[in-house]
């Protein structure tokens, strides 16, 4: 009887997930990502390709905080921070108020009403619409994907639970990676290695096969590079002109 209990808790996630995948903004991950706010999204990916991933846990992250578009002030304290808020989103202004009462995103506030922080931290300079570090819960069908109908800018991903950082975007192009280092402080600081297990796992039980698999390519690009002696940054561009593919 327990093994069959478990088995209809695992069917109904599963079904939770897919139903999520086909309600709002159906084609999104994909090419249905309507809110996407182009400008900033490009921006942000410029501004992450040139982080120094190998330094101090402290500088990495208000950079990555920075590169998103973000300021970095008691609001974003969060961000890219703990195992969940990892997902650099940036939306058109007329998205950002959404609420996932129209999604229904599993294991998140039934209405996650962001709209306040969107306007109040996101930096003009980066271009129309908004930013925010969205949660990765049912990564690819999430509040980046599903709320704000966006793709994300760039994903932090720590590769197997390991002190490697990638950064990928939702075509899996390698955008940069490192092992930041602290004397001090966790990294992240809000969970350390547990955080980056979490971040893990979120990845690997993930419902859409082709982005498992880009975001665990990505990890083995960056193991591959690291082997060969070429530094985060090193390519980091070359990647950007990768042509993207559609999710599927």
């Amino acid at each position: 009887v327990p093994s069959s209990i478990s088995a209809l808790m695992a069917a109904s996630t599963t079904l939770l997930c897919l139903l999520a995948a086909v309600g709002t903004f159906p084609d999104c991950p994909g090419n249905g990502c309507v809110g996407t706010a182009n400008e900033r999204q490009a921006r942000a990916r410029a501004e992450v390709a040139r982080v120094d991933m190998g330094g101090d846990w402290v500088g990495v992250r208000d950079a990555l905080v920075r590169s998103c578009g973000l300021r970095g002030d008691y609001s974003t304290s969060h961000c890219m921070n703990d195992f969940n808020h990892v997902d650099c989103c940036t939306m058109v202004a007329d998205n950002a108020y959404r609420t996932n009462e129209e999604s229904h995103i599993a294991g998140m506030h039934p209405v996650n009403q962001l709209g306040s922080h969107i306007s109040g931290a996101s930096l003009v300079e980066w271009g129309p619409g908004g930013s925010w570090c969205t949660c990765q819960l049912q990564s690819p069908y999430d509040v980046c994907h599903k709320q704000f109908g966006a793709a994300t800018a760039f994903k932090l991903v720590w590769c197997d639970g390991t002190d490697l950082a990638v950064i990928v975007d939702d075509s899996g192009a390698l955008l940069n990676y490192g092992r930041p280092r602290s004397n001090s402080r966790s990294v992240p600081e809000l969970g350390g290695s547990r955080a980056r297990a979490g971040n893990w796992m979120v990845i690997i039980n993930s419902h859409n096969d082709t982005m498992n698999a880009r975001w665990r390519g990505a990890c083995e690009e960056a193991h591959a590079r690291e082997h060969a002696g070429v530094a985060g940054t090193a390519g980091a561009y070359t990647s950007l002109m990768r042509k993207h593919r559609t999710v599927q």
